[in-house]
């Protein structure tokens, strides 16, 4: 599909376009609610590399990726590679991986707790 954000990864998994207006995030979409987010230094580093790692959906809500769903809208992309799983154990193997592959990509001052 054209105007999607595409991850290099996939686990193994099948990754889907999804499109992003059709995210829940929170109690809004994720198109409205990547418009309001705050934006700090990882923002603008990831605003210059290619997305490595698809976003994490349980069903058709954010579980892991917010970051990636910024830097896709603010790219003008409408659509965005996702893993939707129905496991939350699933998830958090998952969202492990991503966490411990961040400081591959990240300025250590950039990493989150739950990433150093």
């Amino acid at each position: 599909m054209d105007n999607c954000y595409k991850a290099k990864e996939d686990y193994g998994l099948r990754v889907k376009e999804v499109k992003i207006e059709d995210i829940k995030w929170g109690e809004i979409n994720a198109l409205e609610q990547a418009k309001i987010c705050a934006r700090f230094s990882r923002f603008y580093t990831l605003m210059e590399q290619e997305m490595q790692h698809p976003i994490l959906l349980f069903n058709n809500e954010l579980y892991n990726g917010g970051l990636r769903l910024m830097v896709a809208v603010e790219k003008g992309y409408k659509y965005i590679d996702a893993i939707i799983l129905s496991d939350i154990k699933e998830l958090e193997k998952l969202r492990d991986i991503q966490r411990a592959d961040a400081k591959n990509y990240f300025k250590y001052e950039e990493l989150e707790p739950t990433e150093k």
